[in-house]
């Protein structure tokens, strides 16, 4: 054998060498792959306590069940949430330096009302509920400069953030209740203001409010 034979015949040998190496690590590669996301791929989150854009409910009037569909409202989702018939009330939002909430307006067969509504209020620098008893039944308090006459108080209701209701009258025709509520380290106030003639659509319409507030951590 020559010299360049021999140097062709080594040079077979490392090469046939290499490669006999390389192979088994190319298919280690294919067995567990690694995927790499793409920089631009979208993030996708899942949220498991959103809460649906509409909802349905059943109210009873006057003995005769009645379905309803109920609108999220957000407005103001850091302080609370709930569901309203949107196609029966106009929800108006207010934040001034008093504080912030919403009045959820009577618009039975597109005739509003402003005489019949419910009010959720948080009011600002008021930070327990023995405060908020001052500010709602003190001499010069919420129930007193609307001359409201107060008929009943207990504190015992149904909905797990009030603290105590307040029934009252305006007059002849104005009836309705104050709910001191208090959840999550916030508190505030609700009102339930309407005429008398509207007890049988009014009153459980406006439960169905209630029952859905939730008041956010």
């Amino acid at each position: 054998m020559n010299i360049r034979s021999a140097y062709f015949f080594i040079g077979s040998i490392i090469l046939g060498t290499f490669f006999g190496c390389a192979v088994p690590q190319q298919a280690q590669v294919v067995q567990n792959p690694v995927v790499t996301p793409k920089p631009d791929a979208p993030e996708i989150s899942y949220n498991p306590s959103r809460q649906p854009a509409t909802k349905t409910a059943t109210i009873s009037i006057e003995g005769e069940k009645t379905p309803i569909t109920l609108k999220l409202y957000e407005e103001y989702k850091t302080l609370f949430t709930t569901y309203f018939p949107d196609q029966e009330f106009i929800a108006e939002g207010v934040s001034s330096g008093e504080g912030t909430g919403v009045k959820f307006i009577v618009n039975f067969d597109g005739s509003k009302n402003d005489r019949a509504y419910i009010s959720v209020f948080f009011p600002n620098n008021v930070q327990t509920i023995e405060q908020l008893e001052s500010f709602v039944n003190s001499k010069s308090g919420l129930i007193a400069s609307n001359k409201w006459r107060v008929i009943s108080q207990s504190s015992k209701v149904s909905y797990p953030w009030a603290k105590e209701k307040i029934d009252f009258r305006q007059g002849q025709e104005i009836i309705g209740t104050v709910y001191l509520g208090e959840q999550n380290g916030k508190v505030f106030y609700v009102i339930n203001h309407y005429p008398a003639e509207y007890s049988d659509g009014f009153a459980p319409r406006a439960d169905l409010i209630l029952q859905n507030l939730q008041v956010s951590n």
